[in-house]
């Protein structure tokens, strides 16, 4: 069977909701109403339950926006324009990705909104809270679920750029440790399921780590003029693959302007223990997946340095019986407050 575009999908979605409206909306002319001022972007916010933040990056990013010219105000938002916003409001809570329900919003034929509704006391005219959307069983648009769905989308088509921009939108809006604990650990943790019990979806697991790893390693990076001198040492047990978690928490230093440097998998004891006194780190952090690469003698080849860094074990595999001076954080957060501390924030 051949492949279906996603255009006519998006056309589909469309005609299905347009239908249930149909009789009501028949008397409608099929030209804009003639509308002088617009509504602003708190106005769309408010109608059609987006923040206002999003409607700007929209309007940034996708071109989705106001048009109306008013002198001496800023833009303000047709008829259409509202049409518009609101079909791909429609799009994205149907799993599509962001730039292509933009992309179709842009050029798909939509039905005018009737802007007078919005001086009315129609008491829907108000920002959609999750738990509201969850109540009405529609999906918040920055919700968890409608972002692993979109993601999920992306990876299933193995469409790389569409996950880097999900996680990409998830980072921007919700910052790392949102985005990590609520969106990247459950879909990583779905799909290895699913590769036990099915033997399936290693190729989608991998692509999402290939885009958080290059995601999170460019918000490490970002960090130019930082706020720590001494910066934090991150590295997997000598015989750790994943890195992920690594350089998850060198991502949400950098939100808080402490620089670090990941040294990846697999690290010798004695290559770490030189690294350390190169840089003369704040905190040096291991991370451990399993038991079985929770490596303990790998602490040995850390020699006495001054200042003293302060020296983490992270992850399931590391047992409660660690060598002294070596603390294991509860969670991400603790993790990240605990290197923040050692940082001097």
């Amino acid at each position: 069977m051949p492949e279906i575009p996603i255009v006519y999908w998006n056309s589909l979605i469309l005609k299905v909701q347009n239908a249930q409206s149909g009789e009501r909306m028949s008397h409608m002319s099929q030209r804009a109403p003639q509308v002088e001022i617009g509504l602003t972007v708190a106005a769309v916010a408010r109608r059609i339950g987006i923040a206002p933040a999003t409607l700007r990056t929209w309007d940034r990013r996708y071109g989705l926006g106001p048009s109306v010219h008013v002198a001496g105000s800023h833009r303000r938002y047709s008829a259409i324009d509202v049409a518009r916003i609101d079909l791909m409001r429609k799009l994205m809570l149907n799993g599509v990705l962001p730039s292509e329900a933009a992309k179709t919003a842009l050029v798909q034929e939509v039905i005018p909104a009737n802007l007078a509704a919005e001086t009315t006391s129609t008491p829907s005219l108000h920002l959609v809270t999750e738990a509201e959307a969850q109540a009405d069983n529609v999906i918040a648009l920055d919700s968890p679920k409608a972002i692993i769905r979109s993601l999920n989308r992306a990876a299933a088509a193995l469409d790389a750029s569409g996950c880097d921009q999900v996680i990409s939108n998830s980072l921007e809006s919700h910052g790392v440790v949102w985005t990590w604990e609520n969106v990247l650990i459950p879909v990583l943790v779905a799909l290895g399921e699913k590769w036990e019990q099915t033997g399936e979806g290693v190729e989608q697991e991998h692509l999402i780590a290939e885009s958080v790893t290059g995601l999170f390693r460019n918000l490490a990076n970002s960090v130019t003029e930082p706020e720590n001198a001494r910066p934090v040492l991150l590295a997997c047990a000598p015989h750790e693959l994943h890195t992920i978690p690594m350089y998850a928490i060198a991502a949400g230093l950098a939100e808080q302007n402490i620089a670090s440097r990941v040294l990846g998998a697999r690290m010798p004891a004695d290559a770490l223990a030189t690294a350390a006194k190169k840089i003369g780190p704040s905190a040096i952090v291991v991370w451990a997946q399993t038991q079985g690469t929770a490596d303990i003698t790998i602490w040995d080849s850390v020699e006495p340095m001054r200042p003293a860094p302060l020296l983490m074990s992270v992850g399931p595999g590391w047992q409660p019986d660690l060598p002294e001076g070596v603390v294991k954080p509860l969670d991400f957060t603790s993790t990240l407050i605990a290197l923040a501390a050692a940082s001097g924030r």
